[in-house]
């Protein structure tokens, strides 16, 4: 579904003061599309309004703007600077976020994971894929074509039988 009829349905859920479905809505968009600041700031908009400050500043973490208490409430809830960094659901390297202020938020994030000990060659990138992902759907992709092979074969073997007395 497209991203602006989404966000038509948003408005037309958080006009008859349907929350929970508009937070839904746009907890998906931003899942697709997890470097648009703008699907995060209106996701803790949402979340603000419903009285969910950790959440709120979950979503606005990376906002400049973001309101200091519910970006405190979110740090509060994730201590670690690792867990914190997940939960951001961030994907790609900090240089694709839009602003100056995500990016210096992210490296800074990803310095402190680094800082603790974790592992962080993932987060280098920031969220980039990790490889058991790839090499998953590198598999699932060989798999299915090995499938229509198999089905080919079957076709053609069943076509001669046809065919042939």
């Amino acid at each position: 579904m497209p991203k602006a009829h989404v966000l038509d349905k948003v408005t037309v859920d958080l006009s008859q003061g349907h929350t929970q479905p508009a937070i839904q809505r746009l907890s998906s968009l931003v899942a697709v599309h997890p470097q648009d600041l703008d699907l995060r700031h209106r996701l803790a908009v949402v979340h603000r309004a419903t009285g969910n400050r950790i959440e709120a500043g979950r979503w606005d973490y990376l906002t400049q703007d973001a309101d200091a208490d519910d970006v405190l409430a979110f740090e509060r809830a994730y201590p670690d600077p690792v867990r914190r960094l997940s939960a951001l659901r961030w994907q790609g390297p900090a240089k694709r976020a839009a602003t100056e202020h995500a990016r210096v938020r992210l490296e800074t994030l990803v310095a402190a994971a680094s800082a603790q000990g974790a592992p962080t060659g993932d987060y280098e990138e920031l969220g980039d894929e990790p490889r058991w992902i790839t090499v998953s759907f590198a598999i699932a992709i060989a798999l299915g074509a090995l499938g229509v092979l198999a089905l080919a074969v079957l076709g053609v073997v069943t076509v001669a039988q046809w065919i042939l007395p």
